[in-house]
């Protein structure tokens, strides 16, 4: 498959002109964490969603540069869009995928009848690199029948992803998708980290001057084999700490992707709120307690150094 250089990201279509999160979801996150992995990413915002056109949206999308190196993503009845449109282009691409597809038109809708009334093209899957499909248990009928439709014609690869419904920030309760990005990048690094957090509004970080860089981090280490993010978190913290966090215990606080010197890096973040003052450190000088504000200005600079201050502080309110 072409080295990736390029993702464009279609977003659904709402039920009304009042729906003002079509483009927004999963979408805009999922743009910035792309961006930081070093892929060129575009969000276009598709004409008059609600009352979808072909035609329309045709002509915004190809606004952008696709070929043979660009990776699509749709939501919903972008899905059906990019399908129709690399049926009818021809066009080579690295990949497709298809979130929460749909294509089975609302009863009585003329617009939506036209837009999604066409036969798939099977000899996509002969032009496309990769396909994946996204998927979940608590989808709607008519999506789960058109993920059938889809993935019958194109084959591929299905995320099936619990309680995800269509892959909405209302369905969903968060607006982000690390899966997604697992699917679009491949990171040289997974790695999966511990906050012991406490209510002074205090962080337990990682001494590691004079050990190795960065001078300061946070306790964990790499994701292994077919270990999830929360396996591994549980076992780095009795390695690293030895304490036996249970995955109940532990406040996911999401991701954060970097790119440095070419080696891409995917983090995923735990909160674990403890009262414990000492802990036994196997690695590194020490662990320390330090205030939010200190935390942030200690982080390595290709860190957000305001981001784990902040989202452990939001989530602190609410413990």
């Amino acid at each position: 498959m072409p080295n990736p250089q390029n993702c464009i990201i279609v977003h659904g279509c709402p039920s009304t002109n009042k729906d003002k999160d079509y483009n927004k979801h999963w979408m805009q996150w999922a743009k910035r964490n792309l961006i930081d992995a070093g892929l060129q990413t575009e969000t276009p915002l598709m004409p008059e969603p609600w009352a979808p056109n072909y035609e329309k949206f045709k002509e915004e999308f190809e606004k952008y540069e696709v070929n043979e190196n660009t990776i699509l993503i749709g939501h919903s009845c972008g899905c059906a869009f990019l399908v129709r449109w690399l049926g009818e282009s021809k066009q080579k691409i690295a990949k497709l995928i298809l979130v929460a597809p749909w294509k089975i038109p609302d009863p009585g809708d003329e617009n939506r009848n036209r837009f999604y009334t066409y036969e798939v093209d099977e000899s996509i899957k002969s032009r496309v690199g990769e396909i994946i499909m996204f998927t979940s248990d608590n989808e709607e009928d008519a999506g789960k029948e058109s993920l059938q439709i889809f993935h019958q014609a194109l084959g591929g690869k299905v995320v099936n992803l619990e309680h995800h419904g269509h892959y909405t920030f209302g369905d969903m309760g968060t607006e982000e998708l690390p899966e997604l990005l697992e699917e679009v990048v491949t990171f040289d690094k997974r790695k999966a980290l511990l906050s012991p957090v406490n209510k002074q509004n205090q962080i337990l970080m990682q001494d590691r001057r004079g050990y190795k860089k960065p001078d300061w981090g946070f306790f964990g280490g790499g994701i292994e084999g077919e270990e999830t993010p929360t396996e591994a978190v549980v076992r780095e913290s009795k390695e690293e700490l030895q304490i036996d966090v249970q995955p109940e215990e532990l406040k996911y606080l999401g991701v954060y992707v970097t790119n440095k010197n070419d080696i891409k890096i995917i983090r995923y973040m735990f909160l674990y709120l403890t009262e414990q003052k000492e802990f036994s450190v196997l690695e590194g000088n020490s662990g320390q307690w330090l205030p939010f504000e200190e935390v942030s200005q200690r982080l390595d600079p290709e860190v957000d150094r305001s981001y784990f201050p902040r989202r452990v502080g939001n989530i602190l309110k609410i413990v």
